[in-house]
């Protein structure tokens, strides 16, 4: 038997993926597509079960009506596809978003990363010799710096959670740089 599930922005109730499974499926994090990913990673997100239950050409159609319905913007395809895990192209899916839409995406990812700033304090990078190299507004742009100019981690969170071991201690970080932050 199958389920429909969406994956939610808790704190927007904004659907961003609508998928259909069997198992824990829902619950999987690592076998997602990278937009899928990335979104999980800047937000606060929940999964829910919307059907249960249900026959596999039941489930397909139903998510096929939600994805068009809801139009989540981390689906890679208008859905009921049998794609066994292999990668599907952007360019194939056909699918648009509307002005409004790109422009309501775009106001709030730059108030989120506004209210990323107002929460931080401010981060200093120092060489080994305790000259300031650089300095942040927030942390998470010294993991985007580290992840994008020196490729530390897999990611700019992962680079960041890396450097976060090394703040205001005299460790330090690959024999390179110092971390503090500004009070």
């Amino acid at each position: 038997m199958y389920y429909i599930y969406i994956w939610f922005n808790i704190d927007t109730n904004e659907i961003f993926y609508v998928g259909l499974g069997t198992g824990d499926r829902r619950f999987q994090i690592r076998q997602r597509n990278n937009l899928f990913k990335k979104y999980y990673g800047q937000n606060k997100c929940a999964v829910r079960l919307i059907k249960s239950g249900l026959q596999e050409e039941d489930a397909r159609k139903l998510e096929r009506v939600l994805i068009e319905e809801l139009n989540p913007c981390c689906n890679m395809t208008k859905g009921g596809e049998r794609t066994n895990g292999k990668k599907i192209s952007k360019s194939l899916t056909g699918k648009t978003h509307t002005d409004e839409h790109r422009m309501n995406v775009s106001d709030a990812i730059r108030k989120w990363h506004q209210e990323k700033i107002r929460n931080s304090k401010q981060i200093i990078v120092l060489d080994k010799d305790r000259n300031i190299i650089k300095t942040f507004e927030a942390k998470y742009l010294l993991g985007e710096w580290l992840h994008n100019e020196f490729r530390y981690g897999k990611h700019a969170r992962s680079a960041q959670r890396m450097a976060d071991k090394y703040f205001n201690n005299k460790a330090l970080f690959d024999k390179r740089f110092y971390f503090e932050n500004k009070c």
